[in-house]
Order: C-alpha cells, then structure tokens, then sequence
C-alpha cells in the first residue's frame, strides 16, 4: 500500500519514529504477543477516501481529528510465541542500506523490525513459521534483507495461492514498478524455500492459527483468526486502511484493486468478529491497533482497546 504515499514521508533524515510507543504485548489464548511498530507512513485522505462526499469526508476527519493531507499509518508486525513456536505475521518494510531509485527520487527504507526484535531478545534464526497477509511492500520487505540473505531462515512462509499466482502473471503488469521490486527481491525468491501456498478459506495454518480469504484489498489477501474458543482476535491486516472506514462501508481507497470484493471481505470480517466476540487488530490503524467493531443497528463503529 505504498504507491500513492508522498515521499516526504520515507526520507530517513525525518523523524517519523516515536520510540516511546514501538512495542505493545498482550495475550491472546495461549499466545504471548508481540506487536511492533515497524514504520510510520503518511497518506492523504483523497486516496484513502476516494468517493467520499467532501462535505461528509471533512466532517468524519473532524469527527478522528485527521488532516486530509496527513493521516498517518503505522506498519507493524505480530510476534505470537507459544512453546517452541515462533510465528511472525508480516515482516514489514524492510531496510536498505542502498537506495531505490522510484519516480526519479532515491528512497531509503528503514524499517525497525529487526532490531525490535533485538530488543525483545528475538533470534530471527527461532522463527518457526511467517504468514504473510499479502504481498504489498509494506508487509512483505522484511523477507530479504538487503545484502540479499534470508532473515528467517528456519521458518516457513504461508501465503495464498491465489496471491502468489497473481503476482507471478501478466495480471499485475499494470501494478507500480516500486511493487514488482519488492517481490522480485522478498517473495519470488521464496520459491525454492519451505513455503506452504493456501488454497483454502478458514485454513488451519498451525494450532489456533487459521487463515480467512479476504480478497479485494489484493487478489489473495488473508486475514487471520489467532487464538481459542475463549480467547480469540482477528488480524485484519489491510481490510480496513481507516476506523473511518468500519463506518462508511460504501467509501473506497484507491488502494484497493477490487472495490466490490473489498467491501464484502469488510462485511465478512465485521460478521465474523462480532458473532465470535473477536478483538480485532487492524494493521495501520493507531498503534497497536486492536480494538473491537461495536455493531448499532446496521452500523458499525470502531472502538480502540484501553
């Protein structure tokens, strides 16, 4: 979700990173979780709400204190530990030491991930299994690093089929350059690794950790339901860019590629939550972003976890 941003936004000279709010752990089942702040970006409320009534756009970015011109989004990544299980969902943007060249402007990427996980006292080498919801360069550039090494080189990946297939055809030619390095560099490489392709909707990935089709954001999106019958939350991943948009169903992002599959996926994960009493965390929503999807009637609003 990156080919819109304004660049400003990833110049490693900016202060972007607050490092009094990087990590946030929690419990869900029989998980220790740990949610990391990889990145802030910085989005604009025309590509975020792009048939959104003016008169209606500015009074929701009132209503969350938002500026149309600076709405800003974390990128994260979920640690779940369990016994020897190790199992990371997303690896974030990544960091090179080397530049991008992208629009004519050299860009570098300095995701924290890795060194959060420093932090926790995290070996990438323990990491038994990494889901990756979809293949947008915020949530797949931690793969690789950038001398080209496998970061988690004993885990295996899990991503869906119908994701790796799109990305791997002519049905992409149309996605941003910027894209396509990203999977060139973080997922086409994976192919002779321990990966495991989902073909299946509610697919049990490892004990209390199942996969959810959520296409429309991307043509093979998953969102993933972690925990037990007690204890359950639901990580939405890109579903949702905005709590504005748990509201006003009807409004689209330009980020998404099928706007008609993506406002079913909301509807199907808002069901899903809400039938199940499922926390909910939702990937660039304010960090940590877990809260829960209160229905009122035939709406919906979102509150954040105190």
């Amino acid at each position: 979700m990156l080919a819109a941003i304004p660049l400003v936004s990833f110049h490693s000279n900016l202060n972007l990173w607050n490092m009094d709010k990087e990590i946030y752990r929690c419990t869900i089942g029989d998980f220790e979780c740990t949610i990391f702040k990889d990145f802030m970006g910085k989005y604009l409320a025309k590509d975020f709400f792009s048939n959104a009534d003016k008169k209606e756009l500015d009074e929701a970015l009132l209503k969350h204190n938002v500026s149309p011109d600076n709405i800003p989004s974390p990128y994260i990544a979920m640690l779940l530990q369990d016994g020897n299980r190790k199992i990371l969902i997303d690896t974030g943007i990544g960091s090179s030491e080397e530049p991008i060249v992208f629009r004519g402007m050299e860009v570098f990427w300095k995701g924290q991930l890795i060194h959060l996980l420093e932090k926790e006292k995290v070996d990438p080498n323990e990491i038994t299994d990494v889901v990756i919801t979809h293949f947008h360069p915020d949530h797949i550039g931690g793969v690789f690093s950038s001398e080209n090494q496998l970061v988690f080189p004993n885990a295996t990946f899990h991503m869906h089929q119908g994701e790796w297939d799109y990305w791997h055809s002519s049905k992409s030619d149309n996605q941003p350059p910027l894209f396509k390095v990203f999977i060139e560099n973080n997922i086409t490489p994976l192919k002779n690794k321990n990966i495991n392709l989902i073909k299946h909707d509610y697919h049990e990935i490892s004990k209390d950790i199942i996969s959810v089709n959520a296409e429309g954001h991307t043509e093979g999106q998953i969102a993933v339901i972690i925990g037990n019958k007690n204890d359950q939350l639901l990580y939405i991943s890109d579903a949702f860019l905005h709590p504005i948009h748990i509201e006003k169903l009807n409004w689209q992002t330009n980020y998404d590629l099928d706007h008609k599959k993506a406002k079913n996926t909301r509807l199907k994960l808002l069901d899903l939550a809400y039938n199940e009493d499922m926390r909910i965390n939702a990937f660039h929503f304010d960090f940590p972003g877990i809260g829960v999807a209160q229905k009122e009637n035939s709406n919906w609003r979102w509150v954040y976890e105190e």
